[in-house]
């Protein structure tokens, strides 16, 4: 098990997370009113330090502290929305999970389905630290992860597709990948787009998935500029959704070093382009001479 460098500054804090980890549920409030004084929330500057620290104690601590890693997870968002002060506990528990898994491969497997659930959260800052638990792993395990980020972008839930993108596309792990592994799993996420039911592209989890393939595809161009390949290929797919997420990505290239690729995309995304409307339309009685 990989041991974390970072550490508790404060004393009386490695004491009552020790405390907790032993003394079960009754031990757990001490700790968790510490963290809360801890935490600058609510409000927008969490301590990201301390998120960093927890995690790198529960490290050390290994599958004893999964009970109280378990139990700080569950505060949901139902009591412990976006802002509140207990949203906090909720990001510890997700952040040392993917620490943990990172760090230990026995539980790997097991530690990876409470990071799944949190990577569908409605709380961005909990997502957040499904990803970067998710990056922390596959960097640990290496090339062959990406058989993993596979499974999570073909799931029926776009936000486990967002995740996993975004984890393909963050520069730790990219590098760790290669560039083969991640133009299949680009090309995958636009396959997987494609394949969205009507209903499920109103949502927001795909709404998100759209927004994250903007920002994803150029940092994994500028990486690798061989992966443009995979927008030119996609580009002649006759999805609508495909395509805008194609095109959407075309400002950050465009200021980008992998800028020459622009032209094959573009001339792609022209040929494949459907007419705006159908010719019939001029040809039906009373149009002839229509804005006039």
């Amino acid at each position: 098990m990989k041991a974390s460098t970072d550490r508790f500054r404060d004393e009386a804090l490695t004491q009552l997370l020790d405390a907790a980890i032993s003394g079960g549920p009754p031990a757990r409030a001490p700790l968790y009113d510490r963290l809360r004084r801890l935490s600058g929330m609510p409000g927008p500057r969490m301590n990201d330090a301390l998120v960093r620290a927890f995690s790198g104690e529960a490290v050390r601590r290994g599958a004893a502290a999964d009970g109280l890693l378990a139990a700080m997870r569950a505060h949901h968002d139902d009591v412990a929305p976006y802002g509140h002060i207990d949203e906090f506990l909720a990001i510890l528990g997700v952040a040392a999970t993917g620490a943990r898994a990172a760090a230990d491969p026995k539980a790997r497997t097991k530690l990876l389905e409470p990071l799944a659930e949190a990577a569908c959260d409605p709380r961005s800052r909990v997502r957040v630290e499904a990803t970067t638990g998710l990056v922390s792993v596959g960097v640990e395990v290496g090339p062959s992860f990406s058989d993993t980020l596979r499974v999570w972008i073909e799931d029926d839930d776009p936000y486990l597709a967002r995740a996993a993108i975004d984890a393909v596309a963050d520069p730790r792990l990219l590098p760790v990948l290669g560039a083969e592994r991640a133009a299949e799993l680009l090309d995958a996420t636009y396959e997987r787009i494609a394949r969205e039911r009507r209903a499920g592209r109103r949502s927001e989890g795909f709404n998100r998935l759209m927004r994250a393939m903007e920002v994803a595809a150029p940092a994994m161009i500028v990486k690798y500029p061989v992966i443009a390949e995979v927008l030119v290929k996609q580009a002649a797919n006759g999805d609508e959704d495909v395509r805008l997420a194609i095109e959407s990505a075309l400002p950050a290239l465009k200021k980008g070093r992998a800028s020459d690729r622009m032209p094959a995309i573009e001339e792609a995304l022209k040929a494949s382009k459907k007419p705006s409307r159908d010719p019939r339309w001029d040809r039906l009685p009373g149009k002839r001479g229509r804005g006039k």
